[in-house]
């Protein structure tokens, strides 16, 4: 049985590991900034799975001392940390630099770099005082160098979340302490549905044809990476949902072109 904090856990990809890690037997630490929503996450997940697989904590990912708390918290609900899931991430409206506003790149920056960087210092220290720990940081668009008008900061910070977790494995040392990290692909959270309905309407059809080839619904998705996050003990693995090679095959395939995911969320 692990024990397993997810950042961002209240909703989207986060929400749906943490379902899929518990019916795997893990316990789970829920996250997020609003506290309501916490405890009615752990409300929801405790009548399922009973109160001993479930605890909850609200964190601001960009405040060092709330991310302390979580930590505090899950040692305090369950002992130990064996894995932390640093799935916390927003993004900003779909338009280019020069029109976002200051908070909106302030918030970005804030939460995909400092936050997970916190996040990442707290959790190494933690583990290295109880000696062992796998740390997870969440990859997106950018990461890998891919490079869309309107998306500049975001994936800026995405690339930098590589880079870090790269540079962080030279520092650790692979046995006691591992790092890895996830790329859960295209998934079909609110933010990306919402995003979708703001677009005009001749780059929501160029969106369109992309997202119904290689999107995935969040039930989709993560149960296998649930199962590889389990099953995987090498430090430095990438586990990647859609990589080149699956994607170039989708758009090979008569079925993933010719399929209309979106219309399940009204697009």
């Amino acid at each position: 049985m692990k024990t397993i904090v997810i950042t961002g856990s209240t909703r989207g990809i986060g929400h749906g590991m943490a379902l899929e890690l518990l019916k795997l037997g893990c316990r789970v630490m829920i996250s997020g900034r609003n506290k309501d929503q916490v405890d009615s996450v752990v409300k929801k997940f405790s009548a399922v799975f009973g109160n001993d697989k479930i605890a909850g904590c609200p964190c601001e990912i960009t405040s060092y001392e709330q991310i302390q708390a979580l930590w505090a918290g899950a040692v305090k609900a369950f002992g130990t940390v064996d894995i932390w899931i640093n799935n916390a991430g927003v993004t900003h409206p779909t338009m280019n630099v020069q029109d976002l506003t200051p908070a909106d790149i302030k918030n970005v920056v804030d939460t995909n770099i400092t936050g997970l960087m916190y996040a990442n210092q707290i959790a190494l220290r933690g583990m290295t005082a109880q000696g062992h720990g796998f740390i997870y940081n969440m990859e997106g668009h950018g990461s890998h160098d891919e490079f869309i008008a309107g998306l500049a900061v975001y994936g800026a910070t995405k690339r930098a979340v590589t880079y870090f977790t790269n540079s962080l494995l030279l520092e650790i040392d692979g046995e006691t302490i591992k790092a890895g990290l996830l790329s859960p692909g295209i998934v079909m959270t609110d933010f990306i549905i919402n995003e979708m309905r703001k677009l005009p309407p001749d780059r929501f059809e160029t969106a369109k044809i992309v997202y119904n080839c290689l999107a995935d619904t969040v039930e989709t998705v993560t149960p296998w990476l649930a199962e590889n996050i389990l099953a995987n003990e090498e430090s430095g693995k990438l586990i990647a949902w859609l990589d080149t090679e699956k994607a170039q095959a989708r758009f090979e395939s008569d079925a993933y072109c010719s399929r209309d995911l979106l219309s399940q969320f009204g697009l």
